[in-house]
């Protein structure tokens, strides 16, 4: 869920933000990035598997960032190898390879971070940042899933993503969680929930799986979404920074931009491991 809350627009105290100044620089960044990542999604293959790293690479990167200023280098060596060999790895089916690669990294950054206090925030950032890539480079590469698996994911996230932050944006109502962001709404929640779910009903039909299934399973995925979202601006504003990076206009940074996907990428991977069913798709 884009982050209205990330824009320069002044509030009035009590009243909904109307509209979102960097609307524009938004919907140019996601014109030029959208054919990008859909062009690659479904070459899948190495090119796939390089493009996921080097974004996993630049979201670690952020991470460690924004939430440890007095970083050395070899913080950012570690977190960027972690992310980076964990995709790779995964992408290859090497998933218990992956596993190892990613708690060992994860460990790596919590004693590399604990002499500056708060080891814990290295822990989880490097193992959510690498699981969350890795699992998404799995999941296009096994033939449970494949190509049709990964547009349904995507699909969904978009959907519940984009009208979550336009129907936040514009319409405004009650704060869904002021802690995290003082401008998502229970409106905003309401149609991310509603449209991720009609995106998981057509992506199925696309897909030739049942329509009813796919909009079933799209809830819970939406529901991560906007999780992966709210989990990340509470993130920030722990660390007291508005955007984690700055090299996506309109957005901020790469994290800023994928937070949805990294939360509903590792329900898809739990429920494709441990639901009924496995996560929808089939070898492409």
């Amino acid at each position: 869920m884009a982050d209205p809350d990330d824009c320069d627009q002044p509030l009035a105290p009590g009243k909904p933000l109307r509209g979102d100044p960097m609307f524009s620089r938004r919907v140019l960044s996601a014109l030029v990035l959208a054919p990008v990542s859909i062009g690659l999604v479904i070459w899948g293959g190495s090119a796939f598997s390089i493009f996921i790293a080097a974004f996993s690479a630049a979201m670690a990167w952020e991470w460690v960032r924004m939430s440890d200023p007095k970083a050395p280098p070899r913080a950012f060596a570690i977190a960027t190898s972690t992310a980076v060999g964990g995709v790779l790895l995964a992408s290859q089916l090497e998933l218990l390879g992956a596993a190892v690669w990613i708690l060992g990294g994860a460990l790596a950054a919590y004693a590399d971070r604990r002499p500056r206090g708060r080891g814990y925030e290295a822990l989880f950032g490097v193992a959510y940042v690498a699981l969350a890539a890795s699992v998404l480079g799995a999941l296009r590469h096994e033939d449970t899933a494949g190509l049709a698996g990964v547009v349904f994911l995507i699909s969904v996230v978009w959907a519940a993503d984009t009208f979550a932050y336009l129907a936040g944006s514009w319409l405004g109502g009650w704060k869904l969680l002021p802690a995290a962001s003082p401008n998502k709404t229970w409106a905003g929640l309401v149609a991310g929930l509603a449209f991720g779910v009609i995106a998981g009903a057509l992506a199925a039909w696309w897909a030739g799986w049942d329509p009813r299934h796919g909009a079933i399973l799209a809830a819970p995925t939406a529901l991560m979404a906007v999780a992966g979202d709210l989990l990340m601006s509470l993130a920030k504003r722990r660390f007291g920074v508005k955007d984690a990076g700055t090299v996506i206009p309109g957005h901020g940074g790469v994290l800023d931009r994928v937070d949805a996907l990294m939360m509903a990428a590792l329900f898809a991977g739990l429920w494709s491991w441990i639901g009924p069913g496995g996560w929808p798709g089939g070898s492409a």
